[in-house]
């Protein structure tokens, strides 16, 4: 059974020149019973992570 789905979630930062990607175009499932865990240096990217998909889903 799904719980949660994220399909071509993208995240741009700035305009022209001083543009940043910092999500492209991911996409996965988690299914009930599974972990999930969300790991890297920034914390900062994580929590951006984190709240778009909240707001988007």
């Amino acid at each position: 059974m799904e719980i949660l789905r994220v399909e071509n979630l993208s995240k741009v930062y700035g305009k022209g020149g001083a543009k940043v990607v910092a999500i492209d175009n991911i996409s996965f499932k988690v299914d009930k019973g599974e972990f999930v865990a969300i790991v890297g240096a920034s914390r900062k990217r994580k929590i951006n992570f984190i709240t778009l998909n909240w707001w988007c889903g």
